[in-house]
């Protein structure tokens, strides 16, 4: 029987738990997804065997790409920095997803290490670490001294651009920023949503898609008190929403 609610699948990350290797995802995300009407499931680095892949995918009706501790592996963007928190089974299974959510307009959010993922697979670069640039003044890297909670606080605008999706929300808004890397160059057919005061893109879309949409800050830790982060899960499930009213049968015939 099909699920009354849309499936929303969260990509997995590789972590240590009690010393052994373990698939996660931090439980915020799979809130967000449930307090805003989805239903989450998660997906492991298996997913992106290519022999079930299309399979699993046609029972899915949007994607969310979470935020890490690990980064993008360099080689991913054509840098040669060696990275000390890489997760090359994610990497693999997260552009596999934007492949297919590219391919057959199934909405995508995109958080923090998500969005540099969006970024770097339409094509664009990162930088690995934004602080030696000298391009950017803002405070976008969480005080690790303080407790979590205090480290998700607000702490610089982000101003909207223009035309694009996020414009229906508004102008600027104040957000929570935690994070080292950052977008340098933009992938091809991304448009800037948002930036810091500072010129930092926080926020990007994929044009003529219905929703592909990837932010730098965290909008999963105040899903249900902070207005833009209401906006933008909601906006995400209304159009996994649209994807569920269409059967299932209908979208795997297109892979």
């Amino acid at each position: 029987m099909k699920p009354t609610r849309p499936i929303i699948a969260i990509v997995c990350c590789h972590k240590l738990v009690d010393g052994q290797p373990t698939q996660a995802v931090y439980q915020k995300y799979i809130d967000a997804v449930q307090y805003h009407g989805g239903n989450a499931i998660l997906l492991p680095y298996t997913a992106a065997d290519d022999s079930n892949f299309s399979a699993l995918m046609s029972l899915v009706d949007g994607v969310l790409l979470t935020g890490s501790y690990s980064n993008v592996a360099p080689a991913r963007y054509g840098a040669t920095h060696i990275e000390d928190k890489p997760d090359l089974n994610r990497d693999t299974l997260s552009f596999q997803l934007l492949d297919y959510a590219k391919m057959h307009d199934v909405p995508l959010f995109a958080v923090c290490r998500g969005l540099q993922e969006m970024n770097v697979y339409f094509g664009g670069t990162l930088h690995p670490d934004w602080r030696p640039t000298g391009l950017f003044y803002e405070q976008h890297l969480e005080d690790s001294s303080r407790p979590i909670e205090e480290q998700y606080q607000t702490i610089h605008d982000v101003l909207i651009e223009e035309g694009g999706y996020l414009a229906s929300f508004g102008q600027k808004w104040h957000v929570n920023s935690l994070h080292k890397q950052a977008i340098d160059r933009l992938g091809d057919s991304l448009q800037i949503e948002a930036r810091a005061p500072d010129g930092l893109v926080e926020a990007i879309s994929l044009s003529q898609h219905p929703f592909m949409i990837g932010v730098q800050w965290h909008p999963e830790v105040s899903y249900d008190n902070d207005e833009l982060s209401k906006f933008l899960f909601r906006e995400f499930i209304n159009h996994a929403r649209k994807r569920h009213h269409t059967p299932y049968q209908a979208q795997a015939s297109q892979t």
